[in-house]
């Protein structure tokens, strides 16, 4: 019976203490405020379409007051929304940190970015711009040009978005043709010509449609046709009519 009165008598130590500890952390961090923006962007190793500076500029020059106030009195979300609106941006997370190099009751507001990831650019008189995987538009910057196929020509946004970015998410997931295949060029009638990295020949697409099979027959001809050479040889591939591949010569 003693024995377990002495326990009761210890644990009941411990909470106290635990409790006592919790609540002095809690008077703690409601003292701590904030000194620095830190900004950390985690995939600037492919992509830079943002820097760690223009992200702290925007913060700072948005929310004045941000600095030397209290961390638990920051709203984070209204941060992460102003900051996924740059169209660069594909994900924003804000959160606070004690750790660091500040002096004690010194805390930091931590902003974390992800870019979005660029699957071609729009060369459009007017507009010039990169599209990535969902559909949306990145502004073009002289500061960062990302080694993407170039579409240009007559092109709409929609046009980009419905028609364009299902045939070069094709080509991108194909290591050979997404190699060899350089730029699209769009008419006005909405037909497409490729030009490739290598040989000086024109491919006649034809309408971004039935796309599956016009690249699979252009990668046989490149494949079996030219395996013997012939890169040179010919001025222009069509592959507007269906199961049909026309090699026309140079003169």
């Amino acid at each position: 019976m003693l024995r377990k009165i002495g326990y009761l008598v210890i644990w009941s130590l411990v909470l106290a203490v635990v409790s006592l500890s919790l609540g002095f952390s809690i008077y703690e961090r409601k003292k701590i405020v904030c000194t620095d923006v830190r900004v950390e962007i985690t995939d600037s190793v492919q992509n830079q379409f943002v820097r760690s500076k223009e992200i702290r500029d925007w913060v700072l020059s948005h929310h004045p007051h941000l600095l030397h106030q209290n961390l638990e009195n920051i709203d984070l979300r209204v941060i992460e929304d102003g900051l996924s609106k740059f169209k660069a941006v594909e994900e924003a997370t804000v959160f606070t940190s004690i750790v660091g190099r500040g002096k004690p009751g010194e805390g930091s507001v931590v902003v974390r970015i992800r870019q979005r990831d660029p699957q071609f650019r729009v060369d459009q008189p007017g507009r010039d711009y990169y599209m990535d995987r969902f559909g949306r538009s990145i502004d073009w910057t002289p500061n960062y040009t990302p080694r993407v196929l170039m579409v240009s020509g007559v092109i709409s946004f929609e046009f980009a978005r419905k028609r364009m970015l299902p045939l070069i998410t094709y080509i991108q997931n194909d290591p050979f043709l997404n190699a060899q295949i350089d730029q699209i060029h769009v008419g006005g009638n909405g037909n497409l010509t490729l030009v490739p990295r290598v040989g000086e020949q024109l491919i006649y697409f034809g309408p971004p449609e039935d796309y599956q099979n016009k690249l699979r027959n252009l990668k046989a001809l490149y494949k079996e046709g030219f395996k013997n050479g012939g890169w040179t040889i010919y001025k222009s591939i069509d592959l507007s009519y269906r199961n049909l591949v026309i090699c026309l010569k140079k003169q």
